[in-house]
């Protein structure tokens, strides 16, 4: 069964170039990474591998498992040329907080999140002619992921369209500063319902039309002795806005806090440094992986109507600085 499910995974693999202009295409589909490899894996890395929390392994359910950081984000999404010349000042430069980069750093996270959308439903049509499975439960996870599907076409024609007229200004964005590198790493597509004082962002209306849910884009990373916490969303969401002064304004242990808490629930994949899982004991890694497949539950208590944060203690520090990380 699970070679089965394999090569069903396999046969579901997308291989393109998302770049808008296909005439300039050169060289294979290669597997780009949605997290830096050189400048941001490596430095997670221990003999090569890092833990990553993988919401794909199978779809319900989200487990870690150690993986070479050689194929940990990977996605067949650019050609050789387009993933070279396009993330260069990214790949090539250090992050100095230019609209460019940031801007960037959004389109790359959303390319591998809408390629791995891509992926999902051919995933899923595959597994449901397979084993001719046409439960309730499969056919409303398939809507969900065709929903989705569906936003990210209506964002890739935006972010087309900034990426050919060099119009980076279409984001705004706010960046937290971390005076230390820490041991993971997130690139993250996500859909907030509230803010932090309990105010509407995505009203459950817009799941019932033909409005675009708003996305917020997260990339946590470390830098030389520093770390960066990048937020950044399309200009017209302005809810965001707001969301990003509410968080910019917390205190540091309540940035760490509110993020501990929303990052495993909210994310598809955490790439962790082994340095730090494997100091953490059995049940600080077991409380981990349940807090990440305990979202329904969970995220009832970000969703309440009114709802304004409070700090609500995690096992787990993300954010954990420590003298003892020893490659």
């Amino acid at each position: 069964m699970e070679k089965l499910l394999n090569d069903i995974k396999k046969s579901a693999r997308i291989k393109q170039c998302i770049y808008p202009d296909k005439t300039k295409c050169n060289g294979k589909i290669k597997k780009s990474h949605a997290i830096q490899n050189n400048r941001i894996l490596n430095k997670l890395a221990v003999n090569g591998e890092v833990r990553t929390m993988n919401a794909t392994s199978n779809i319900f359910f989200q487990d870690t498992k150690n993986e070479g950081r050689g194929i940990a984000t990977t996605f067949f999404g650019f050609c050789d040329y387009h993933d070279t010349i396009l993330f260069r000042d990214i790949e090539d430069v250090s992050f100095k907080k230019t609209q460019k980069q940031v801007f960037l750093f959004t389109y790359r996270t959303f390319a591998w999140h809408y390629h791995k959308k891509m992926e999902q439903l051919s995933y899923v049509d595959l597994l449901r002619d397979t084993f001719n499975m046409y439960n309730d439960e499969l056919i409303e996870y398939n809507q969900m992921v065709e929903l989705g599907n569906q936003d990210n076409k209506k964002r890739k024609a935006t972010l087309d369209d900034a990426i050919t007229n060099e119009k980076y200004d279409i984001l705004n964005y706010s960046i937290w500063e971390i005076p230390y590198e820490v041991q993971f790493a997130v690139s993250a597509m996500i859909e907030l319902d509230y803010d932090l004082e309990g105010n509407e962002i995505n009203p459950l209306k817009q799941y019932k039309n033909d409005d675009i849910l708003k996305s917020l884009y997260i990339n946590i990373f470390p830098d030389e002795n520093k770390s960066f916490c990048i937020l950044s969303w399309f200009k017209e969401n302005n809810e965001y806005e707001v969301f990003a002064n509410q968080f910019m304004h917390l205190k540091f242990k309540d940035k760490v806090n509110y993020m501990n808490n929303m990052l495993p629930i909210r994310t598809d994949k955490i790439i962790i440094s082994p340095k730090m899982w494997n100091l953490w004991d059995n049940k600080v890694k077991e409380s981990f992986i349940s807090f990440a497949n305990m979202d329904f539950l969970i995220m009832s208590m970000f969703n309440e109507e009114g709802y304004k944060y409070e700090y609500k203690y995690t096992p787990y520090n993300l954010f954990q600085c420590s003298s003892k990380f020893k490659r």
